[in-house]
């Protein structure tokens, strides 16, 4: 089932994972946009290797590329909603906390000012 994508916008209105993707060269930004649209497409039924649920209503699209292992975390509002939140590179072999704990930040921080449930 299709879904609307949108980036998480901060109420400075920076957004955070948008910022990351275009800090990146060419061809990765190339990549993560072929993976974005995939999940854009795919929704809720986006699988691994390419997207894995990482608990606490978050997600990981997973974009490797050159030996760089991009990490764009996301979450579900709804059925036909998907808010990307951050974006990241992967050096270890957990999410690190500290990126699981930003992203849990702009969730609930979206949902605050947009609605919705937890």
């Amino acid at each position: 089932m299709a879904c609307e994508l949108e980036f998480y916008r901060t109420a400075g209105g920076r957004e955070p994972a948008l910022d990351y993707i275009r800090a990146q060269v060419k061809a990765h930004r190339a990549k993560i946009g072929r993976a974005l649209r995939y999940l854009e497409e795919s929704g809720h039924e986006a699988r691994r290797p390419l997207a894995d649920y990482l608990g606490d209503g978050l997600y990981e699209l997973r974009v490797a590329v050159e030996g760089h292992r991009h990490r764009l975390l996301y979450f579900f509002h709804g059925r036909s909603l998907i808010v990307v939140t951050t974006g990241f590179l992967k050096k270890t072999g957990r999410v690190p906390p500290e990126e699981l704990a930003r992203a849990a930040r702009c969730r609930a921080d979206w949902i605050r000012r947009f609605g919705g449930t937890a």
